[in-house]
């Protein structure tokens, strides 16, 4: 007589595919829970185009009208002065002038940071001076 003994390790084989069925479903909802916290969207870094355009538009007037006559690797002293006086001065351009052909990265970052404050400060002005 021959005895018929199962021996199934977590219960018979329509339970297992049922524990793996909801184990997926339990791992798909905690992954949608969880999903807006990981994938957080940071809102978008805004550039001024404006300010962009009236910068460049400053230094290229002076690059080509007060600063015309000079090659473009000898005017940059000639045309950070002609943009703005006090910006020059600032970025220490006036103490220790550029080499022809020299960039200094750091000092231009300055002085750029400076002439757009100055052109946010009189748009702010301007626009407070239409109000009265």
């Amino acid at each position: 007589m021959r005895t018929h003994t199962t021996n199934y390790a977590v219960g018979p084989p329509n339970m297992r595919r049922w524990v793996a069925l909801l184990s997926r479903i339990l791992l798909v909802v905690i992954i949608m829970l969880l999903l807006p916290e990981l994938v957080s969207a940071k809102p978008k870094k805004r550039k001024n185009r404006s300010l962009e355009k009236t910068y460049n538009a400053k230094v290229m007037r002076c690059e080509t009208e007060k600063c015309g006559h000079y090659i473009l690797e000898k005017s940059m002293n000639c045309v950070t002065e002609c943009v703005s006086r006090k910006c020059h001065e600032e970025a220490s351009f006036d103490v220790l002038p550029l080499e022809d052909g020299e960039v200094d990265e750091g000092r231009a970052i300055v002085f750029a940071q400076c002439v757009k404050n100055e052109i946010m400060r009189e748009i702010f002005n301007s626009r407070a001076a239409l109000k009265r």
